[in-house]
């Protein structure tokens, strides 16, 4: 996993999800890698002055479904999430396609912009 192991350097928490992710919730290697890859470019292409929290947040749903995912320290619950989420085609984590999708929304948020200072845009 190439895009994995570069990955790692700059997002380590999102990298050890995605190898578990593998190893422990059937997402197939070259689903990982795929994400790993995305994630790469996402990074470049956002060009946040903040990126700390992206990995952060980027961990704690990469590689997971809906229920997989511990929304309690964050005063919400995964069923409100994919309420909001999977009517606009997030279904879960586990392939790049979603991540994308979750992103591309994401990254239109005012949050998003704010917390990891975001110059660029979403690819």
């Amino acid at each position: 996993m190439p895009d994995a192991r570069q990955l790692l350097e700059s997002m380590p928490k999102a990298t050890i999800e995605l190898v578990r992710s593998v190893r422990e919730r059937g997402v197939a290697k070259r689903d990982a890698e795929s994400m790993a890859e995305y994630l790469l470019q996402a990074r470049t292409s956002l060009a946040m002055d903040n990126p700390g929290p992206f990995d952060e947040n980027c961990s704690h749903v990469i590689g997971r479904e809906w229920a997989d995912i511990d929304y309690r320290d964050e005063g919400m619950t995964w069923q409100r999430q994919q309420a909001i989420y999977a009517p606009k085609g997030v279904s879960h984590f586990k392939d790049v396609a979603n991540l994308q999708r979750f992103f591309w929304i994401e990254s239109q948020a005012p949050y998003f912009r704010k917390l990891y200072r975001v110059q660029g845009t979403a690819p």
